[in-house]
């Protein structure tokens, strides 16, 4: 994947200032207005068309340890995705806010028998009450051969905006040569796309984007 152009993104419905963090902000909240303007159905029927199209991809059938997420906010849900993994006897994987390491994740396996709760953020993850950080089935950030990821908008570029809290660009934050990252694909609805992000020096662009109507592979 070639560098990332990092020019603001200019929206005809927004007021462009000159910092790029009121840009973000602003650009943030116009794109989880569009995506919550969705009905249950159409949600539904976008969710099924995404997971069908990664269902597909090789390097979703060559994976063994994938991680998804728990969708909110009018995500774009993989959970039928991760039902489908496990049947096909992949090892299936949820963020968990690190109880030790602030503003990182941790990667904690899912089956039918997880407890989950709500974090802080109102998002359902899996349980740590009553287990030492020794004894949950966790698994490293370099053994996953795929991360799925939420996402609020994202470019043809590999360009991602989250939610602001940074938690997996911390960590993700590796040197190249420390271990080689897993795909990282966003999935998101078609209405999320913008022409060009503008991106931080921590922004860890992605490998992939699955929409219901496309996959974007950057160059």
């Amino acid at each position: 994947m070639g560098p990332i152009t990092r020019d603001p993104f200019k929206d005809p419905n927004m007021h462009t200032t000159s910092s790029s963090h009121n840009n973000r902000s602003s650009l943030r909240r116009l794109l989880r207005q569009k995506r919550r303007q969705l009905s249950s159905y159409e949600q539904k029927v976008a969710s099924y068309k995404a997971c069908q199209r990664v269902s597909q991809q090789a390097w979703f059938l060559n994976a063994s340890n994938l991680a998804v997420y728990m969708a909110s906010d009018g995500e774009l849900d993989p959970l039928p995705l991760a039902l489908k993994a496990q049947k096909m006897g992949k090892r299936v994987y949820l963020p968990v806010l690190h109880p030790l390491n602030s503003n990182h994740l941790l990667f904690i396996r899912f089956t039918s028998k997880t407890p989950l709760h709500k974090n802080r953020f109102g998002i359902l993850e899996p349980c740590l009450k009553g287990y030492g950080l020794e004894r949950i089935n966790s698994c490293k950030i370099q053994a996953l051969d795929l991360l799925l990821m939420p996402l609020v908008g994202f470019d043809p570029h590999g360009g991602r905006l989250g939610m602001g809290g940074g938690f997996y660009d911390r960590t993700l934050a590796v040197k190249p040569n420390q271990f080689k990252r897993p795909k990282l694909i966003g999935l998101a609805h078609e209405c999320q796309k913008v022409d060009q992000l503008s991106l931080e020096a921590w922004d860890v662009p992605l490998t992939g984007i699955v929409t219901p109507e496309e996959f974007y592979l950057p160059q």
